[in-house]
């Protein structure tokens, strides 16, 4: 049997596979092999080169482009004709946890053409009245509300990314912009009266977080894609932000035992993104 096999003649298509079997014919528009007692024809136009049971190669058309022969006809998702077609550098994507956020948040990545590293800056608006739980370190603020994000990051793949699934890991700066109402209390003594005056003022605060993240990038078709995106990081607070924010964690303190006062100067940052994308 083993004979038998390796003394077959062999069939490469241009479209990267394979049939073995006897060259009967080689005629002007057609060839015909012969397997299993049946006379199976091809045309001409679709064979790149028949391999001869002695050896030897007969080259019938030229490829329009490399190809990899792959021993079954049926193409299936890892691409068998790895190209050899155009890679898309482009990525666009919207990140779908974000929504429930009410953000309307938006990726896109360049990936360079050694197909290791990706540069991308992402954007997104927020849609809801007041700031809400996932913006727990600003919402506890006195009428806060998210604004927008800004944010620009590079990617690392370290893995082959011609694959379905590969992981990546990398670093995000993120710019995220809010308002809230600055409490200010003011208090006057008439007498043995104390007055206090409590102003609220509108005022803009910002977080500018640094972000390590890591997550996996799949395939579903060739252009389209899911990525997901873990990442752990932190910001400094400042300013009238980092005054207001130890003023509310002070007075929520309802301990009886003597502490003291919150200073608050630095917080973890987090973000979570599954991706839906679009490669151009």
């Amino acid at each position: 049997m083993a004979f038998a096999v390796k003394s077959q003649d062999k069939l490469y298509f241009l479209d990267g596979t394979t049939k073995t079997g006897k060259v009967t014919e080689i005629g002007p528009e057609q060839i015909i092999l012969k397997k299993d007692f049946e006379n199976n024809e091809f045309a001409r136009s679709t064979i790149l080169l028949i391999q001869f049971a002695d050896g030897s190669f007969e080259k019938i058309n030229d490829p329009e482009k490399n190809v990899i022969a792959s021993p079954d006809k049926k193409e299936n998702f890892r691409f068998k004709q790895k190209e050899k077609e155009i890679y898309s550098y482009n990525h666009v994507s919207v990140n779908s946890l974000a929504l429930c956020n009410a953000d309307i948040s938006a990726f896109y990545e360049r990936i360079l053409p050694s197909k290791k590293v990706g540069l991308g800056v992402m954007g997104a608006y927020n849609f809801n009245l007041y700031a809400t739980f996932p913006n727990a370190f600003f919402a506890i603020l006195t009428n806060a509300k998210k604004l927008y994000d800004l944010g620009g990051f590079i990617n690392f793949y370290p893995g082959n990314i011609e694959k379905r699934t590969y992981m990546h890991f990398g670093v995000m700066v993120k710019y995220t912009s809010f308002s809230y109402s600055s409490v200010k209390e003011d208090s006057v003594k008439v007498g043995n009266t104390v007055a206090v005056t409590v102003n609220y003022t509108y005022t803009k605060g910002s977080q500018l977080a640094t972000i390590f993240t890591i997550g996996t990038h799949s395939d579903v078709t060739k252009n389209f894609f899911i990525k997901t995106i873990f990442g752990l990081g932190g910001f400094k607070l400042r300013g009238d932000y980092r005054d207001q924010y130890n003023m509310v964690l002070n007075q929520n303190n309802n301990s009886n035992q003597p502490t003291d006062p919150f200073n608050v100067k630095f917080l973890p940052k987090f973000y979570f993104g599954i991706n839906l994308g679009f490669k151009l």
